[in-house]
């Protein structure tokens, strides 16, 4: 079985807006011709050829400024996905790798997030590869599968109301977020964590991630999320007629949106 889906999902504490920043992330795209889009837009239904100046010009032009810039590759490495150049607790960024990848990329990816991370310092952000899960499931392991699919995947739509939903493959947290796990606590968790040169912090399920398989990390993920629960963080997982999983707000989230 043959991975379907790569994620890089961020919520950055940056305003992308910003030359020097946003010049420093179109760097992170451009440092391996691999990642260097093809097209770009200020919407998903507008491509145009990459034209880094354009970017850079129709981000602070003040007649015509852009909101988002929304980048895609359909070449070798295909990717598609979108930053929002302005800074909030809504901001996002979401970049997806089409599965026909090569694995001999998938570590290149996990590198790719990395420089992206050191730029916009996200509160949260995960990045993860997705095999398909069975649905509907019929053993406890297909049961965990489609949980840790969905909660690897924080949308806003999702991650808003209901909090950080689980973690990823590898997991990054700092700020507000970080301060509710509580960082004391959280390097004992049993995982590979790793303290950024900019406050974060990085949390992998297993040493390069990008080697493991599907096996291994349901084991792990299952081990570092019990861990986790008992912070009263991650959302509440509801199980629906072995179809799908809702999320509700833990304890520490509903005070987040109390306050």
């Amino acid at each position: 079985m043959k991975p379907n889906l790569f994620n890089i999902l961020m919520y950055p504490t940056v305003k992308l807006r910003e030359k020097h920043i946003l010049n420093c992330l179109l760097d992170s795209f451009e440092y391996d011709d691999k990642f260097t889009p093809t097209t770009w837009g200020n919407s998903e239904i507008i491509r145009v050829g990459y034209n880094r100046q354009e970017i850079i010009e129709r981000s602070f032009n003040d007649l015509s400024q852009i909101s988002e810039v929304h980048l895609q590759r359909d070449k070798m490495v295909k990717y598609s996905g979108y930053f929002e150049l302005d800074s909030n607790l809504r901001s996002f960024l979401k970049f997806s790798f089409d599965k026909s990848m090569n694995r001999k990329h998938w570590r290149d990816v996990f590198e790719l997030s990395d420089q992206l991370a050191e730029t916009v310092k996200p509160r949260y952000g995960i990045t993860h590869i997705s095999w398909p899960a069975v649905t509907p499931w019929q053993t406890e392991k297909e049961k965990i599968h489609k949980w840790m699919n969905l909660s690897s995947y924080p949308v806003p739509v999702k991650f808003f109301p209901n909090g950080p939903l689980g973690i990823g493959m590898r997991t990054y947290l700092s700020g507000d977020i970080l301060e509710m796990f509580g960082r004391d606590v959280l390097v004992k968790c049993p995982a590979v964590i790793k303290d950024l040169s900019w406050g974060g912090i990085q949390i992998d399920l297993v040493e390069n991630p990008w080697e493991s398989d599907l096996e291994q990390l349901l084991e792990r993920w299952m081990e570092v999320m019990e861990y986790l629960n008992k912070l009263e963080v991650i959302a509440v997982p509801n199980f629906e007629d072995n179809m799908g999983v809702t999320f509700n707000p833990n304890n520490k989230w509903k005070d987040y949106l109390r306050n």
